[in-house]
């Protein structure tokens, strides 16, 4: 009897590949992972304990930094594809997300994008190093229903805690992700919601809370669409 492998299975196969320089081959494994288990298992149980594996050993001397860019840069580019080939939203409301405005990283932030859309939401991605100035421009345009910001970079974690701000003064519901928010003093000092989960668990949320679903088309009764039988002479 075939046995599909475990999402953990799959973390040991990427950091071979990693080893080797294989970024081709970590594509191959993250397509299979999401064959077999869907994209939200695929992102928390394969692509970030990869990543977080992978960063250890960095830490550790045991990998060189550029196996740790190799193995980012692969997942960066399947999220990409992945993202490209959604279609388009089908629920109400726009997802707004964005990054600290000094902080360059983004994979979580378009893994969230990726989770979000393949739930038929519209978002709006900002990207890495998001000044509040233009954070806000967006929202007034697109009036978001939620607001996302990710700060990955603690020593500048006091600007995007300035961003958040910024977004709950203008009235927006808004939400912080991001080890620049794990300090007690920031989160004290930091109006919205962290998201503490899984990322699986963050867009269900927004999807659920601030989205709404198409409509239920109507059903028409059977005998609308019969036809008349007409009696033989």
């Amino acid at each position: 009897m075939h046995v599909d492998p475990a999402p953990a299975t799959y973390v040991g196969t990427i950091l071979t590949a990693v080893r080797a320089f294989n970024q081709s081959r970590v594509g191959a494994v993250l397509d299979d992972a999401d064959g077999v288990h869907g994209v939200d298992a695929t992102i928390d149980e394969v692509i970030f304990p990869s990543l977080r594996v992978v960063g250890t050993f960095w830490s550790s001397g045991t990998i060189d930094v550029a196996h740790e860019h190799m193995l980012s840069t692969a997942v960066a580019r399947w999220v990409a594809a992945k993202s490209a080939v959604l279609p388009g939203p089908s629920r109400k409301g726009t997802i707004l997300l964005a990054a600290g405005p000094q902080d360059m990283h983004t994979l979580a932030l378009d893994c969230l994008d990726l989770l979000l859309g393949s739930r038929g939401v519209e978002v709006c991605n900002l990207g890495a190093q998001t000044p509040v100035a233009s954070l806000l421009l967006a929202a007034r345009s697109i009036n978001p229903t939620a607001v996302v910001l990710s700060s990955h970079t603690p020593t500048v974690a006091s600007q995007a805690v300035r961003s958040v701000k910024a977004v709950a003064e203008a009235g927006l519901p808004v939400y912080f992700a991001g080890s620049s928010f794990a300090s007690q003093f920031f989160r004290q000092n930091t109006p919205g919601v962290p998201l503490d989960g899984t990322l699986t668990e963050a867009a269900q949320m927004l999807a659920t809370r601030h989205t709404t679903p198409p409509p239920e088309p109507v059903s028409q009764p059977r005998d609308r669409f019969r036809q008349p039988v007409v009696a033989s002479a």
